[in-house]
């Protein structure tokens, strides 16, 4: 009996072992599958994510046959295109420094225009005679001076009249006077004074509050809310502008996109995160212009920007624009400064980043190469195919090496997974001579956004935050047509925009204004 019990303990003790087997065989198998997984959403299927072995004939969509072939490091090939990339711009920079300019004896001759205002004082020395003294020479010293700015009221003052003869009793008399001069804004401030407020704040980055201050000091005490409403006047006057504006740039077949963080206080004790979305016209360099939609970051705002839009666009990896890849008609590009960024913090201590940092550097010699030599487009596109493209299927497959070097979520094995997601739209640029490695010229446009908001901080509402998408929209343009945006602004907000036709007020674009 004893055995019996013994020997039937031990068969539950089996049975029990079996299905913990059976347990861990299924949960074993369940993390394979996770593994696949997770491998096929950082690599994906080779026909997804290969780049073809030619850029020849490259349509550039995620489904290509072509891409099947397995790629391989290539370094030994690329070495030479390195090289003579690497050689290129040696000689690039030493023809620079040797046509640079010498400022030799005119230590601020690079910010001091030959034309400036030059106000001669003569001193003349203690004990001087001009009866029994004569000059022999001249020893000049020269500092550069600055007027205060000054206050004053424009009064214009509109004759009536009318003719001697006439009785002023005669119905029929005629009376002439002098018509009204309008500017865009109805208020106190004259054009001048909104141009300086505005550029004050959106080109200097200085509060409503810092210039009412500064004020006080010339003796006007404006209280900031006044000139708060004097901002949201120009800014009502010159949204006619800003439309035109943008739906000029909307017609460029190539665009570079943006977005960046802007608080918004609109609720009780606190504030919340908006998004300002900038798009810049990379192809004809007509500006850009800023859209604020609530606020919102969510795909719908690009839905709504892009909407029947035929062309290139590019951006960040930012998986809002990803619903574009199968968009037919929209080709969509990456950005290389994104992926360098991922692994230059990491390049003092890694190897394997420090040389794909110095590999992507040769794809940017390269670009500064033909930039310098002013190649056309069709130089540039022959350029890119035979030099930066081996390099980029080189990169291609040193990423899917080392990534087993590293373990999840570690920040190289990061790096290498963002690099890989967005290296097919990055290597799109291969394609066309007119196209850009990176985004950064939409991010230059977008910093001094960056540099306000770290001034006011916050917007008060959405309608201030509309209002900011419009000045800086025209700031930007203004800094890429190369005109002073006070000037510019001083000039437009001067003419009754409301009451201007649309071909009237396209000439007083920025870039219509050089």
């Amino acid at each position: 009996m004893r055995k019996d019990v013994e020997l039937e303990q031990k068969n539950a003790e089996l049975e029990q072992k079996d299905a913990e087997l059976v347990q861990k065989d299924a949960e074993l198998a369940r993390k394979s599958r996770r593994i696949l997984e997770l491998e096929r959403m950082v690599f994906g299927r080779r026909s997804e994510k290969r780049l073809p072995e030619s850029p020849d004939g490259w349509a550039g969509t995620l489904f290509d046959e072509q891409w099947a072939k397995e790629g391989s490091p290539l370094h030994a090939e690329t070495l030479p295109i390195i090289d003579e990339i690497k050689q290129q711009a040696k000689r690039r920079r030493e023809a620079s420094r040797a046509t640079r300019p010498s400022r030799k004896g005119r230590p601020y001759a690079s910010y001091v225009p030959d034309d400036i205002e030059r106000e001669v004082v003569v001193i003349y020395p203690g004990g001087y005679d001009a009866e029994r003294m004569v000059v022999i020479g001249h020893d000049r010293t020269e500092h550069l001076c600055l007027r205060p700015p000054c206050f004053y009221v424009k009064v214009e003052d509109r004759v009536v009249c009318r003719q001697k003869d006439a009785r002023p009793t005669d119905a029929k008399v005629g009376i002439l006077e002098a018509p009204l001069q309008r500017q865009a804004v109805d208020c106190f401030a004259d054009a001048s004074l909104l141009a300086e407020i505005v550029t004050g704040k959106f080109a200097c980055h200085l509060p409503e509050y810092r210039q009412s201050a500064r004020w006080k000091e010339h003796g006007i005490n404006t209280p900031t809310s006044t000139i708060n409403r004097w901002v949201h006047g120009a800014a009502d006057a010159l949204h006619p502008l800003y439309k035109l504006q943008a739906g000029l740039i909307l017609k460029s077949p190539y665009l570079q996109v943006d977005e960046t963080s802007v608080q918004v206080a609109d609720r009780k004790g606190k504030t919340r995160r908006g998004y300002l979305w900038g798009v810049r016209d990379a192809l004809h360099s007509r500006g850009v212009f800023f859209h604020w939609k609530e606020g919102s970051r969510s795909g719908a705002v690009p839905d709504e920007l892009f909407k029947g839009y035929h062309g290139a666009i590019q951006s960040d990896g930012y998986e809002a624009y990803g619903r574009f890849e199968n968009v037919q008609g929209i080709e969509l590009l990456g950005c290389m400064a994104h992926v360098r960024r991922k692994f230059e913090h990491l390049a003092a201590d890694d190897k394997n980043a420090a040389h794909i940092v110095d590999t992507i550097a040769a794809l940017y010699e390269l670009e500064e190469n033909l930039r310098h030599g002013n190649a056309g487009h069709e130089q540039v596109l022959a350029e890119r195919k035979s030099k930066a493209y081996p390099i980029l299927k080189s990169l291609e497959a040193y990423f899917k090496e080392v990534h087993k070097q590293y373990l999840p979520n570690e920040a190289m094995e990061k790096a290498l997974r963002y690099a890989f997601s967005v290296w097919i739209r990055i290597s799109r640029y291969v394609q066309d001579g007119r196209f850009n490695i990176d985004n950064n010229l939409m991010e230059q446009a977008i910093r001094p956004i960056t540099l306000g908001r770290k001034n006011y901080l916050f917007c008060g509402n959405n309608e201030g935050a509309k209002n900011n998408a419009i000045f800086y929209t025209f700031m930007a343009c203004c800094r890429e047509a190369r005109i002073e945006p006070y000037g510019w602004l001083r000039h437009v907000l001067a003419k009754p925009l409301l009451d201007m036709k649309e071909d009237e007020l396209i000439k007083l674009l920025p870039i219509n204004c050089k």
